[in-house]
Formats: structure tokens, sequence, C-alpha cells
């Protein structure tokens, strides 16, 4: 027996096997590893602030791992992505360990498979109806790079784009009164 083989096998018997995290899109299932440090101190300082500001609209915010079915309404119950933060309003929506439907914010930091985000995903949450997605790019790892935010606001089925750099506070658009301080990310 192989170690892989024997490691799996002791996993399944002692309960402590960890399910690999995945998103199902279009039919295909890509794989998906664990971010960086950089990219989860990013997400927490993001959570952190939208936490804080949520509550007094309705809404709340969540970071994956967590397992949301965009396409749901839709009749979609195959589709499947884990967004690293999205915010709901639509309770009722609401499952356990589960999303189902299209949230209302989507935040992605990009890391190694730029593409995905950027192409799978921002097609994929502009067919679903998400109203606002952002791409956070962090520039390069272990450099001064400076951060950039593309915010996608949904306008007639489609997105615009408004690009910022990442120094400045950036209003949500679907949620007035909330901002993001990247000066503070």
């Amino acid at each position: 027996m192989k170690a892989a083989e024997r490691i799996w096998e002791e996993d399944c018997q002692t309960g402590s096997l960890v399910e690999p995290r995945v998103e199902r899109i279009g039919g295909t299932v890509y794989a998906m590893s664990s971010p960086g440090y950089r990219h989860q101190i990013i997400l927490g300082r993001l959570f952190g602030q939208l936490d804080s500001q949520l509550d007094k609209h309705g809404c709340s915010p969540v970071i994956a791992p967590f397992d949301v079915y965009p396409l749901y309404d839709l009749g979609d119950e195959y589709t499947l992505v884990q967004p690293d933060l999205f915010i709901f309003c639509d309770k009722s929506k609401l499952k356990e360990n589960r999303y189902n439907g299209a949230p209302r914010f989507i935040i992605e930091i990009l890391s190694a498979n730029r593409s995905h985000d950027m192409v799978t995903k921002l097609n994929l949450y502009q067919k679903a109806g998400v109203q606002e997605y952002w791409i956070v790019d962090p520039g390069a790892e272990g450099e001064d790079e400076e951060k950039f935010v593309s915010v996608l606001e949904l306008s007639n089925g489609f997105y615009i784009h408004h690009a910022y750099g990442a120094e400045k506070e950036i209003p949500l658009i679907t949620i007035p009164g909330c901002s993001i301080d990247f000066g503070k990310v």
C-alpha cells in the first residue's frame, strides 16, 4: 500500500478526513487550494470593516469556505462557488451550510488563478444577477506594489466597471452608507 493510500484510509477510519474545497461552474469542477497568508489577512480586514457596518442594513457578511449556489433561483442546483466574501440581505436563502441564490455583493481576492475570478466567475456572477462584484488585486507577493480594486456594478444585465487605487475609501453601490477604507487593508 502506498503512503498516500494509507493516510487516506487512516483519515477515513479516524474521521479526520478533510473534505476538499471545490467549485462547480458550467460542468467543470475546479479544485481550490488553500489561500495564502496575505490573502487571509486582507480578507479578515475586509470582513471586519463590513461586519461593523452591515447590521443596521439587515445584511451580513460571510467568508469562505461557505457554499453559494448563485443560479439556484434559475433552477440550477449544480453550480457551486465559494466566494472569498459575500454579503446577503435575504435571510430566507440562507441555510446552515449553503446560500441558495445570488448574493447582493461578492468580493474575490486575486491569487494564482487570476483568470478564474476575472473571467469565469465574473461571467457567472453577471448571469446570476450578483448586483455588485469586487475584484481585489493585492499586488505582487512580497513587494510593496499598490493594491487595485475593480468594482463591477450590474446594470441592465451587464457589469459596468469602475477602477480604484486601493488607498481609497470605496463606497458599496448596493448598500448606501457602507464603505471599505483600503488604506486600512
